[in-house]
Parts: C-alpha cells; structure tokens; sequence
C-alpha cells in the first residue's frame, strides 16, 4: 500500500514547541507568526497530499432494532467481516496477495491496522478503489448467507436480517499515532462519514474522486464488468504485484478476457444523485448498484459453490441533510 504520511511527534515539536513544558502558561509575552514559513509549508504539503481509499460500512438503521438486540449488532458485524477476510485470502490470491487477516506474514499488510471502529459500522483503508469494490461484493455474500439463515443462524433467529450501507472515497489521509495506537484522519475519512450521514437508504455511494480515479485508471468503472488481472497489472496499485499468483485460486476477475466465463459483474449501474459540501466546494456523488456472480472455494462451505449478490440499491432519491 501507498505510505499514509504520519503526522510525527518530531515535526510537531518543531512547529509547535510541543514537548515544551509547562504547556500551560499565565504569561504572554511571545509572539508568534500566524503564517507558517515556506519549508513548514511544504512539510504540511507533503503530509496531506496524497490520497488513499477509504470504504465506509453503516448498519442500515442500527436505532430501530431496539435496546435488546442493538448489544450483539458488534458481535455480528465482526463475524460477518471477518468470515469476509477469510474468503477473500482463500479466493482472490493476486488481487489481495499483500493482504492477510490470520498471520501477518513478511511483506503483506495486517488489514486490522488499517481498520476503524465506529461502533456501528466501520472504515476499511484499501490500496486501491478496485479493491474495497471487491470487498464489498465479498462482504455483501457473507451478509446475504446470514439473511437467508445459512451463518449465524441463532443469531439470526434473535436479531432478524440486517441491511449495510456504503460509501466509498478517495482523499486525502494521514495517520497520528498516540498511546501505541494508530489513528487515521482527513477528508476522505470526514467526507466518507458525511456520505454515510447523508443517505436514507442502504445504498452503495461513491464520491467524485472515486469515480474519477476509475475513469482515468480502467476508462470508467463500467470496466469492472470486463477488467482482466492482466489489465490491472498495468497500473500502478498492481505493478509490483507477483504475476505467478495469477495462476492461483482467482475468483471474479479472470487472468485475461479472451474467453468468456460465467462469474463477474453482470450488471452495474453509476448515477450522480447529489452534492456535499466541503469547505467552499461541492462534491458530488454518485449512487453505485452492482450485480456479480462469484464462485468461492472455502472451508466455510466444505466445497466450491457460486452465488450471485447485489450490492446497493437502485432508487436514486436525493440525499437528505440527516441520515435514516
């Protein structure tokens, strides 16, 4: 993955005089430069320049389960992402070969360290946008098993089917480490959860940039439905990739497209649905529906199975100031 700049405690003693103690003073007798110099400015620059994927998960009405169920919404949301990993790591062996959920193998990114908790939902940092749509349709299989009673079925007796919004952006990130922990911030964090906020549906939402990278790096995300792993070892999230995992267990999106196969997107439709604000610009935003016949090989089901799953929703309605 892209290095995500880290807002060092170095840099910020320099600027800010940080580690100076007492950090609280009576007296006032310095004066400071409201303008930051030419070489702060570039440090800054640096820091929040490049951009990076966030995906962004809501339980779609998480209020209106009531008191005695919102209390296993976690637990659940854990178990299906999580069941989510493990298919991907066993199915998708080029796409995702930096990634492991199990071990945190030499070389390969730990995906929890990328996580972020939101107490009903979540935001999932990826290398790439054509990663978090893979992730969505995975996920998106494992959440339509539970609905259909076939994981978790006590739960499922107890709790009923659960519906998930998404949001998809690609902005800038930074990440601040304190207390051993890593925490993400920025505009793709903070215009992710504004998309989220804004939707009264469980629909699958892209920002502008999204859509943009898509159409600058495959010619429009219309090319989802015929985009080969050769294809994407032409750009540059997939150039340092090991080609011999080509030949692996590679569900969705086949070595090459000369030959016709029965799994992929089948349908997908992008329609731009809305505006938000971001600081004196307006963003828009556009509504995202797919349908993809996936075949999985995994110890979860003890055999090679197909499934077909639809991520999003088709009504376009506006967004709203306030989410549902």
């Amino acid at each position: 993955m892209k290095d995500i700049k880290v807002l060092e405690k170095k840099f910020l003693n320099a600027l800010f005089n940080s580690n100076v103690l007492p950090k609280i003073r009576t007296d006032r007798n310095e004066v400071y430069s409201e303008n930051f110099t030419e070489e702060e400015n570039k440090l800054i620059e640096e820091l929040i320049t490049d951009k990076h994927t966030v995906l962004g998960f809501d339980i779609y009405r998480y209020s209106q389960y009531g008191r005695k169920k919102q209390p296993f919404l976690p637990h659940l949301f854990e178990n299906i992402y999580g069941e989510t990993w493990l298919l991907i790591t066993q199915n998708f062996e080029y796409i995702f070969q930096k990634y492991n959920s199990i071990t945190n193998r030499a070389g390969e990114l730990k995906a929890q360290d990328y996580y972020i908790d939101t107490g009903d939902g979540c935001f999932q940092i990826f290398e790439s946008p054509i990663h978090a749509v893979i992730f969505v349709l995975v996920f998106g299989t494992i959440l339509q098993l539970y609905n259909s009673d076939r994981f978790m079925p006590k739960l499922h007796s107890k709790i009923g089917n659960m519906l998930v919004r998404y949001a998809l952006t690609y902005d800038n990130i930074y990440r601040y480490d304190s207390n051993k922990k890593r925490n993400f911030f920025g505009t793709g964090i903070v215009n992710n959860a504004r998309m989220l906020s804004k939707d009264k549906l469980n629909r699958f939402l892209i920002d502008d940039d999204t859509f943009k990278w898509f159409l600058s790096s495959i010619a429009g995300i219309e090319n989802m439905m015929s985009i080969s792993l050769k294809d994407l070892k032409k750009l540059n999230e997939f150039s340092s990739y090991d080609d011999g995992k080509m030949e692996k267990q590679n569900a969705l999106i086949r070595v090459d497209n000369k030959k016709l196969y029965f799994e992929g997107i089948k349908s997908l439709d992008v329609q731009k649905i809305g505006t938000i604000q971001e600081k004196k610009s307006e963003i828009d935003i556009y509504n995202l529906h797919l349908q993809a016949t996936i075949e999985y090989s995994s110890s979860l089901f003890g055999q090679s199975d197909v499934f077909t799953i639809s991520v999003g929703n088709l009504n376009t309605a506006g967004l709203v100031d306030v989410g549902a």
